[in-house]
């Protein structure tokens, strides 16, 4: 028999990634044919973020492809307010089937933030690109810092194409995406999220896996060790992003399964409802500088970051 749930999530009282999937855990139980409602409340005290609301769209995706009736009411929804105006530039109802008559002009979101898009091995360089433009427009952070983040901005996309799916096949993956620049707090918030198999999964269920021993936890934890892969990489581009955000003074967040890794000025993994597949959080300062010599230490690192820069994108400069 077909089995029915609700989910509340109220943004008066959300302030953080791990409150969402409280909220959205009785979702990721719903099977074909089930049915899942909806009830949220977008009236933030504070500001409201596109990283919260793609975990929802993301959702809500996820189930209608799975084959689940997906239904949902806003609460106490004020037409034409802050909150619901941007959560309609971000594209927020739109992913979640909304209809929402906007009543503001679409100003060019390059350079400031993305939407929340879907991506996947088709269109994943022009997203990438499009993030880029941000850290680029305006002088967000320097070329050091530049270089960085882009070599680890795409591996962490590559990771959601390549490795989310437990089939065997790779670069058929899927997910969502969202950045936004906040010039006055010199931060930038970017979040990538598949519902694919997670981390766990991936690294212990390769046949060549070296870490199929791992629990969740151990597996959450070490992902962003150096050289910790399922065979198919390098394990080298989760280690530079935390490195990066160590050396930045920011944070990163990896959220797979009930397990969640935070990384800022310590390193901590923590047991939490469940997310279906892996998130990954990423607060950046524009304002803090990291040369890419912390992350790239010998020659062998940094030829093949120039490989990667050559063979991807060529020259950044004539990216823009």
């Amino acid at each position: 028999m077909a089995k029915q749930y609700t989910i509340t999530i109220d943004f008066r009282n959300i302030t953080g990634h791990f409150q969402i999937v409280d909220c959205l855990q009785e979702a990721f139980q719903a099977t074909c044919e089930d049915s899942v409602h909806f009830n949220i409340n977008i009236n933030s005290y504070s500001l409201l973020y596109a990283d919260h609301l793609l975990l929802i769209s993301n959702t809500v995706n996820y189930l209608r492809e799975k084959g689940v009736n997906v239904t949902g009411k806003f609460i106490d929804f004020v037409d034409g307010s802050d909150k619901a105006n941007y959560a309609s530039r971000i594209n927020f109802f739109q992913q979640i089937g909304f209809n929402y008559q906007e009543n503001f002009n679409r100003q060019n979101a390059s350079g400031r933030f993305t939407e929340i898009k879907r991506f996947d091995d088709a269109n994943s360089m022009e997203i990438f690109k499009e993030v880029m433009s941000i850290l680029v427009d305006k002088g967000a952070i320097n070329e050091d810092m530049l270089i960085v983040l882009q070599y680890c901005l795409w591996e962490v996309i590559d990771n959601s194409i390549r490795h989310s799916l437990s089939d065997g096949t790779l670069s058929n993956g899927n997910g969502y995406i969202c950045c936004q620049y906040f010039p006055y707090k010199n931060q930038i918030r970017l979040i990538i999220a598949d519902n694919g198999q997670g981390i766990h999964k991936a690294l212990t269920e390769h046949p060549d896996s070296e870490y199929k021993h791992f629990n969740e936890e151990e597996a959450v934890l070490r992902c962003v060790d150096r050289g910790v892969t399922n065979s198919t990489g390098m394990g080298f581009g989760l280690w530079a992003t935390a490195t990066l955000v160590k050396e930045n003074g920011g944070k990163l967040i990896i959220h797979s399964g009930n397990h969640a890794l935070e990384i800022d000025a310590t390193k901590r993994v923590q047991k939490l409802s469940n997310w279906q597949g892996t998130y990954t959080y990423l607060r950046v300062n524009t304002d803090v500088s990291v040369s890419y010599d912390k992350i790239f230490e010998d020659d062998g690192q940094r030829n093949s970051y120039e490989e990667f820069k050559e063979n991807l994108l060529g020259n950044i400069d004539d990216l823009w």
